[in-house]
C-alpha cells in the first residue's frame, strides 16, 4: 500500500505543479475529447484484445521478474505506476471537471477493477512468495475475467456517463 500511495500522492503532485503544461496546452481530457468519447462506437472485441494484451503484459512482465528473482523489485515498480496514474488521472479530472470529474473517474474504473485489482493483488503474492506454477492459474483466471468486464460492461456505464460532459 506503501507504494501504491507514494505513487498516488507523487501523480497527484505532478499534475498540481505542471497543470499547464500536461492538461492545458495538451488538450488533455478536454471538452472536446470527451465529445469525441460520447459518440465513439466501440468495438468490443477489439477493445477485449487489447485490454488482454495489456493485462497480461503486466503479468508476463511480473512472472519473468518473479523467475529472475526480482519479483519483489517488479511489485513496487507496478504499484508506483497504478498509484500515479490514478493519481495524475484523478487529479486532471476533477481539476478539470470537479465532481463531475471524479464521477467520471469512478466510472472508468468500476466494474472490472472489483475483479482486476484482486487478481493483480494474487499475481503480485504469487510473485512475491514463487509459489508453484498451478498457483498462477487462479489470478490469471481473475485478470482475465476482469478483461471481459471492461471490454463489455464498462462501455455500456461510460455511455451513461459521459451524458453529463
Amino acid at each position: 500500500m506503501l507504494f501504491f500511495l507514494t505513487g498516488f500522492l507523487a501523480g497527484i503532485a505532478l499534475m498540481c505543479l505542471f497543470y499547464e503544461e500536461l492538461v492545458i496546452e495538451n488538450g488533455y481530457l478536454d471538452s472536446q475529447f470527451m465529445s469525441g468519447l460520447r459518440h465513439l462506437d466501440i468495438d468490443k472485441s477489439r477493445l477485449l484484445l487489447y485490454c488482454l494484451q495489456e493485462r497480461l503484459g503486466i503479468v508476463a512482465f511480473l512472472v519473468l521478474l518473479s523467475a529472475a528473482g526480482a519479483g519483489w523489485a517488479g511489485i513496487c515498480l507496478l504499484l508506483i505506476w497504478f498509484g500515479g496514474s490514478a493519481g495524475g488521472v484523478l487529479t486532471a479530472l476533477s481539476m478539470r471537471y470537479g465532481v463531475k470529474g471524479i464521477f467520471f473517474f469512478l466510472s472508468c474504473m468500476l466494474p472490472q477493477q472489483l475483479l482486476l485489482i484482486p487478481g493483480y493483488l494474487m499475481l503480485m503474492d504469487w510473485c512475491h512468495r514463487r509459489m508453484e506454477r498451478k498457483r498462477l492459474l487462479i489470478p490469471l483466471v481473475v485478470v482475465i475475467m476482469g478483461c471481459f468486464v471492461e471490454s463489455y460492461v464498462n462501455p455500456y456505464i461510460l455511455k451513461v456517463v459521459l451524458r453529463f460532459f
